[in-house]
């Protein structure tokens, strides 16, 4: 058991990107519930989520601080859900779909 343990820390120690106290939390938490699969499942890093965005990492902490995209964090670090990131991209282009007069053409 202590073994299954190390090597699921040393697992979310990648996916929390160093994070010590998320990843001893996240790990403690599989054995205990006893899950297969993870805790997060399909959950993006920063990076990940910014080439997803074709943007800057830096510009994807700027929407998560203002609250224009969903994102959860666990510990320090910050995740983002496929679902989340398509949402945002479909509400960003409509916003952005240029405008004619009173009337709104799609496109």
């Amino acid at each position: 058991m202590k073994k299954q343990v190390q090597q699921l820390y040393e697992k979310y120690l990648k996916m929390t990107e160093g994070d010590k106290a998320a990843a001893a939390s996240l790990a403690l938490a599989d054995v205990m519930f006893e899950e297969r699969e993870s805790p997060i499942p399909e959950s993006l890093t920063v990076a990940e989520a910014a080439k997803r965005l074709h943007v800057a990492p830096n510009t994807v902490y700027g929407l998560c601080a203002r609250g224009e995209i969903n994102h959860h964090r666990i510990g320090r670090t910050i995740r983002l859900r496929p679902a989340d990131i398509e949402e945002y991209q479909r509400r960003f282009t409509e916003e952005s779909r240029p405008r004619v007069g009173r009337y709104h053409f799609d496109l």
